[in-house]
């Protein structure tokens, strides 16, 4: 099952080990020589990113992912027994989560 804070953490950590060391990388190498003040504006510029961005991305992407995933429809064809036709239907997602591996008829098909 979908854990939206876990998938937030996820998301936060993964810009913060990326993204705002590639930010700082690139501020720089805007400098054409390597200086203690151009490496303390690069960090400081990095870390404001990080401030600014990175949890609210995260946040926004955990709960966009979480709510196509919840409303996912899947379409499919169906094949009952002792029937010679198939049916295409939507398969709506049970309300609570399945337990042991058997899924709730939602379809209504006897």
């Amino acid at each position: 099952m979908l854990k939206p804070n876990d998938l937030k953490s996820q998301i936060a950590a993964s810009i913060k080990n990326i993204i705002v060391p590639a930010i700082e990388q690139c501020m720089k190498s805007k400098t054409p020589e390597k200086s203690e003040k151009g490496d303390t504006e690069a960090e400081n510029f990095a870390k404001a990113f990080d401030e600014q961005v990175s949890e609210q991305f995260a946040d926004a992407l955990a709960n966009a992912i979480d709510y196509y995933v919840k409303n996912a429809d899947i379409t499919g064809n169906l094949i009952t027994n002792g029937s010679p036709t198939t049916h295409v239907c939507t398969i709506a997602p049970p309300p609570t989560p399945v337990a042991g591996g058997k899924i709730p008829n939602t379809l209504g098909i006897s």
